[in-house]
């Protein structure tokens, strides 16, 4: 048998697409775990109105704000295009208002072991053995 204008590199988006999507699934199992075990404050305060902050919008807290801070991202090139190389496909926790997110990280972790456990769905995801 012979195969004719046989060009594997036209394959390759494809595959690269269908990868990113199942990286992304399964980023998005770990981020929901994430979220199950992140530790959620009690304490609603509004921001500083006297002092040297006063009026800064991240002395403000809200209890559940480094829970919906919890995303995932897929991270792309300046021309819009997805990295075609490692590590494009992200969790991210904290923002500007929940900057606090590595103090409670190493405090008391969240993210590692919902990684952890998460890890035969995410391997079942990819197709990982």
């Amino acid at each position: 048998m012979r195969v004719e204008s046989w060009n594997p590199s036209s394959f390759d988006q494809s595959f690269e697409d269908v990868a990113i999507d199942r990286l992304v699934e399964a980023a998005e199992v770990v981020a929901d775990e994430v979220r199950r075990k992140c530790p959620v404050g009690t304490v609603n305060r509004p921001m500083y109105r006297t002092g040297p902050y006063a009026g800064q919008p991240w002395t403000a807290r809200d209890a559940g704000q480094l829970k919906k801070s919890i995303r995932v991202v897929r991270k792309k090139t300046k021309s819009g295009k997805a990295f075609s190389k490692k590590r494009n496909v992200r969790i991210y926790g904290g923002t500007f208002l929940a900057y606090y997110a590595s103090i409670v990280e190493h405090s008391k972790p969240f993210m590692r072991p919902a990684y952890y456990e998460s890890l035969n769905k995410v391997k079942s995801i990819i197709g990982a053995k």
